[in-house]
């Protein structure tokens, strides 16, 4: 199950986990189209796959998302919990309106705890004993993120609190089941379209990076694919995996280092 299949990030990990063989539960929730054209994707067409449409912030939805894709695919041994929200513009705490918080918590966190109870209730009723996940959160969770309090608090609270407690459940009732997540930093997806067009600001940004570029989704998949698979990773669990390229809160090069 890969939650917020029809974004960049999300059909990039289905196209590596399908590159792997792996059966395929496609989640989206308005971006129907994007979610099938990613279905009918010839890698992905090579393995059996389901797209499935929910809200994931609604309980119920949730709940019929899980059973038409173990309906159509059997038990879910991997869940990809990646869906989420984060607004281009940015907000200081003093204006940000609680319905904007709300949102954004219940699109970030809120969601995240409705898919892993479904998953750690199916879990327990096949008796799996070597599932696996991988929470998608961010370095937002980790720096902070000037103007962002609510997308940071949310991928904060995903990492530091949820990711170490379902861990330690999730081995009472599947005693090699693994819990992982991935903190990318700054990655080329359409959320950073505007940011791409003001080339003093990408230099800001890439002078702190000892890579001196930006991430891109083939980067985030691949390590996402390395930790939901039992044969690459089977002794990792509860590990935060930060992908940022050396990025750090000094500056590395001049600007005329940098070439965009």
């Amino acid at each position: 199950m890969i939650t917020g299949a029809s974004g960049d990030i999300g059909a990039e990990i289905a196209r590596f986990l399908a590159a792997e063989g792996v059966h395929l539960a496609l989640h989206c929730h308005r971006n129907i189209d994007a979610a099938l054209a990613l279905q009918a994707e010839p890698v992905v067409a090579q393995v059996r796959s389901v797209v499935v449409q929910a809200d994931l912030t609604e309980e119920g939805q949730v709940e019929r998302m899980w059973n038409k894709a173990q309906s159509e695919l059997g038990p879910i041994k991997i869940l990809i919990a990646n869906a989420g929200i984060y607004r281009a513009e940015r907000i200081p705490i003093k204006n940000m309106s609680l319905a904007q918080w709300n949102d954004t918590l219940q699109t970030n966190l809120t969601a995240f705890f409705l898919c892993f109870r479904e998953f750690f209730k199916s879990i327990e009723q096949h008796k799996l004993i070597d599932p696996s996940a991988v929470m998608v959160g961010s370095m937002s969770g980790v720096w902070g993120d000037m103007g962002h309090c609510d997308y940071a608090a949310s991928k904060a609270a995903i990492t530091s609190g949820l990711l170490p407690t379902l861990k330690d459940e999730l081995v009472k009732i599947a005693p090699q089941g693994r819990i992982n997540a991935v903190a990318p930093g700054f990655i080329d997806t359409q959320m950073i379209a505007g940011v791409k067009q003001d080339k003093a600001q990408m230099r800001r940004v890439l002078q702190t990076a000892s890579l001196r570029r930006v991430g891109t989704v083939q980067d985030v998949a691949g390590l996402v694919t390395f930790l939901a698979s039992n044969r690459l990773s089977a002794h990792m669990t509860g590990e935060i995996v930060r992908l940022k390229g050396g990025k750090e809160g000094r500056i590395l090069f001049d600007e005329d280092e940098i070439e965009l």
